[in-house]
């Protein structure tokens, strides 16, 4: 060996106590802040569509509840007609007698 690699071998040995070892949370928050530089911003239209989808679905849902209680409402029993009256002309035609 020579006289560099000496050095640098004492040197190693000596910085290895100071050496900084980061816990597991530590290294969790400098990998989500490189994840979150990594990744590109959000679009206009990703962020409208973040906007709009539940709004769609909550609009949908409520379409489908009053279509199922307009289907649902009993608009009561009304009396058998008859008779039906036509007025063509000025003439009354009654149909169904």
């Amino acid at each position: 060996m020579t006289e560099d690699d000496d050095f640098f071998a004492r040197l190693r040995a000596d910085a290895a106590p100071l050496r900084y070892q980061p816990d597991e949370a530590t290294l969790a928050r400098i990998r989500a802040r490189i994840q979150e530089r990594i990744a590109p911003p959000p679009t206009v239209a990703e962020l409208l569509a973040a906007w709009f989808r539940p709004l769609a679905a909550a609009i949908t849902v409520v379409a489908i509840l009053a279509g199922v209680g307009l289907a649902s409402i009993d608009t009561g029993t009304a009396a058998p007609v008859d008779r039906v009256e036509i007025v063509a002309g000025g003439e009354t035609y009654v149909v169904g007698d």
